[in-house]
């Protein structure tokens, strides 16, 4: 089964995006500040608008939010993690336990109309995310 985000005509495979490093798919505005998978030139929508995880129970969801690292490092790396061992010249003091906390949007996200919370939603074939201006439609192959 594959799983596609359509936006602006545009089909984006999530399955495709994971990797060892990368077991989340994050989904924000297009910035130097922090990197996000699906990167979006969008003033409308937050930094750190939604995540997409993916359960073998469940399949993929969708959350209100990103779970992110305090380093500014780990949250401009493309790989997503924490620590590329500034040992704490940063706000990590561990930096082999980097410090993780859930970064809300400004503005909500909402699936099919609905708001979204941070535990994540599972999504179906068909379903609209929407966060400000952009639409998103989710595309599920079986």
């Amino acid at each position: 089964m594959k799983t596609y985000l359509e936006i602006d005509g545009k089909h984006i495979n999530l399955e495709a995006n994971l990797s060892r490093a990368r077991t989340i798919i994050t989904l924000g505005k297009l910035s130097d500040e922090a990197y996000n998978v699906i990167a979006l030139e969008d003033s409308t929508i937050d930094l750190f608008q939604c995540q997409f995880t993916r359960s073998a129970d469940e399949g993929w969801k969708v959350h209100n939010g990103q779970w992110r690292t305090e380093c500014p490092k780990g949250i401009r790396s493309r790989l997503q993690h924490a620590c590329s061992f500034c040992m704490g010249c940063c706000v990590n003091v561990r930096p082999a336990h980097p410090i993780y906390d859930w970064r809300m949007p400004e503005t909500g996200t909402l699936l099919n109309g609905n708001n979204l919370t941070n535990e994540g939603t599972a999504l179906k074939d068909g379903d609209v995310i929407s966060a400000g201006s952009v639409t998103v439609k989710v595309l599920i192959e079986e």
